[in-house]
């Protein structure tokens, strides 16, 4: 009896029915292609940081730094903190939004019996979020480490401040961190006290889903009467908290995007010196980029008060807003790029004798993203995508528009590889390499046909440059958090796809490993292993339904299977085959499996029909696999 090849090519389809897929694979999850062959992924393990100590939030931001002495360290930003891990040890170094705040007597009990504290301040800027957003006490009572107000303790350190009024907000003690606060006692009557008082708004908790906005200003005009609050139609996506950081030399440079607050900075020096002083109690936070400035004793009246992302364009080493409010102006404004004096934090107006600048994009409604690209720096508006080369004095930056209708779908799509750079967009897949061109996606419908887009600024992309993949994270229709992926081969130009629950990821360098995490707050060492996390992962792939003549004339008969797959690891080497036929593509379905080892030389498996299915997947610890050339015997036969 003749063998039949059961190898099918590399990648995934499904544009097409099984049966147009044929010998193709229709399917797959955790599997990738590695030298044209379907390969099990690399498992993962929590880091050790957060394995028990999750963060609080969602993070949506990694960046992994280096001081100039060589120390790693990754920064996460999350919906309401900002972590660095350092030495296996999470420290929250969330930034002060404002400089010390000084008041007089802001506290304020409840009636008798109660322990609730308000406290007043005219210029309060507590937004209203959920979970509250927090402050720090400094001190109290004119210096004091806690103060008793008619019966009530309070303590400085950390508070979730809730807002009440455009002056006042109440306080709940985060007992946990480095400087928790403490609310002890009950009131003895109402009454403001607390003497004099200093404390710092940390920055403010941003959303940790997106939404849509039906307020004044979406819609078309008169698509419904004045006055009635709309809940369906045509809205804004308010976007979930997405931080970017950037190295300025060892220090960090950050911004929550969006045009809501400033640049923020991060002394990585003082972060560690705080670390070595007083490792069990961080007193250190970062702090708004015009505090820093001043407190080196600059001047920093001309710094942007509003911001979308931020980048440091190098080698030439300019501060870069993509959005912000113009120079002279408080309203931010989408699409105007300013950036700073040449190895300046502070020069951010126009001189003659210094490189500052400005410059408002001609196309589109908002700049949804940037990156920094070989010889250049490269941003996405909400339609087309531009280039932004430095070239000196007298203009500092040029400005090109290299392609129309190809934005991107999300600040953290965009990833760029060996001078090339490529994004997902609102319903398509692109690649710019001198020419904005379109990737021929054979799943591109799997992925944009069961998409939340309300959801859609959580998409980021993913690089691992040991396997030439790009993955797209993604939330599936009726998901509000990212559960799929769709992995591009941009080498071998193939296409994988999956389930996996991830909420940022950064690629292996400063680290050995990927670094993701989680919507849980974990973080988590990736291509490590290959389990899913300390169990099994599960991981498979199918073929389309393959016929054993090119016309699908004639019945075959299969008797045989051989085997051809190679294992590593220290678990149990075994893969599951399944082999499904069919008389029609309508008719019911037969399925034979087997357990296939590493010394398994054939399976004796018996199956008849028109068209065959083969699928492969596997549930064992510690091992790994991957396909090579499989082979059924078969032979024509006719109906019994």
């Amino acid at each position: 009896m003749p063998l039949v090849d059961l190898t099918a090519p590399a990648g995934v389809t499904t544009e097409i029915t099984d049966y147009q897929a044929g010998l193709r694979y229709t399917s797959a999850d955790k599997v990738r292609f590695k030298y044209g062959q379907a390969e099990k992924i690399g498992g993962w393990v929590k880091r050790n940081a957060t394995n028990n100590n999750p963060m609080q939030g969602v993070p949506r931001n990694i960046f992994p730094h280096r001081d100039t002495d060589g120390r790693k360290m990754i920064l996460f930003g999350t919906s309401t903190h900002v972590y660095t891990e350092y030495a296996n040890v999470m420290y929250d170094v969330t930034p002060y939004r404002t400089d010390p705040v000084n008041l007089t007597n802001p506290f304020a009990t409840g009636g008798s019996g109660t322990n609730t504290v308000t406290v007043t301040d005219a210029s309060n800027t507590i937004a209203r979020t959920s979970p509250a957003s927090r402050i720090v006490i400094t001190t109290v009572n004119g210096g004091a480490s806690s103060v008793t107000v008619n019966g009530i303790t309070i303590s400085a350190g950390e508070y979730l401040a809730t807002y009440v009024t455009n002056t006042t907000y109440t306080l709940t003690a985060v007992t946990t961190g480095a400087t928790p606060g403490n609310i002890s006692g009950t009131s003895s009557g109402a009454g403001p006290g607390g003497g004099a008082v200093v404390l710092r708004y940390l920055v403010s908790n941003g959303p940790e889903d997106g939404l849509t906005g039906y307020g004044f200003g979406t819609g078309l005009w008169g698509s419904s009467s004045w006055g009635t609050a709309r809940t369906t139609g045509t809205g804004v996506v308010l976007s979930p908290r997405v931080w970017t950081m950037d190295a300025w030399g060892e220090d960090v440079v950050a911004s929550i995007g969006g045009g809501e607050d400033t640049i923020y900075y991060f002394d990585i020096s003082a972060f560690v010196t705080a670390k070595d002083t007083t490792p069990s109690a961080l007193d250190y936070r970062g702090t708004t980029l015009a505090y820093y400035v001043t407190a080196v004793g600059g001047d920093a009246s001309a710094i942007p008060t509003k911001v979308g992302v931020v980048l440091v364009s190098t080698p030439d080493r300019h501060i870069v807003v993509f959005g912000s409010n113009p120079e002279g102006g408080t309203t931010y404004d989408r699409m105007t790029v300013r950036w700073c004096s040449q190895e300046s934090l502070s020069e951010w107006n126009t001189a003659i004798t210094n490189t500052a600048g400005s410059v408002r994009l001609g196309t589109g409604t908002n700049i949804e993203s940037a990156s920094k690209a070989r010889g250049q720096m490269v941003l996405w508006t909400d339609v087309d995508m531009y280039g932004m080369q430095f070239t000196g004095p007298p203009f500092t930056f040029s400005f090109q528009q290299l392609g129309e209708a190809s934005g991107t779908i999300s600040k953290n799509s965009p990833s760029m590889i060996e001078g090339a750079s490529y994004w997902m967009g609102v319903d398509n897949f692109y690649v710019f390499d001198g020419a904005v061109k379109t990737l021929k996606c054979p799943v591109l419908n799997h992925v944009f046909n069961s998409f939340n887009q309300t959801q859609r600024e959580k998409v980021f992309s993913a690089e691992i440059i040991e396997f030439n993949e790009i993955w797209w994270f993604y939330p599936s229709e009726g998901q509000t958090e990212v559960d799929k992926y769709v992995i591009y081969n941009y080498i071998d130009n193939t296409w994988s796809i999956g389930s996996l629950a991830r909420t940022a990821w950064h690629d292996a360098g400063i680290y050995e490993n990927p670094t993701a995490a989680d919507l849980n707050g974990y973080s988590y060492k990736q291509e490590f292993g290959n389990n899913d996390e300390s169990g099994a992962m599960t991981a498979s792939i199918e073929t389309g339904f393959f016929t054993g003549d090119q016309a699908g004339n004639s019945i075959y008969f299969v008797d045989k299977i051989i085997p051809d797959t190679t294992f590593v690891g220290t678990g149990t080497k075994q893969l599951s085959f399944t082999l499904k036929s069919k008389l029609y593509p309508s008719t019911a379905t037969t399925a034979k499996s087997s357990t296939v080892l590493d010394t398994t030389g054939k399976v004796n498996m018996r199956a008849r029909g028109r068209s065959f299915q083969a699928g492969y997947s596997s549930n064992t610890l510690n091992m790994g696999w991957r396909l090579g050339t499989w082979r059924m015997q078969a032979n024509q036969d006719g109906l019994r």
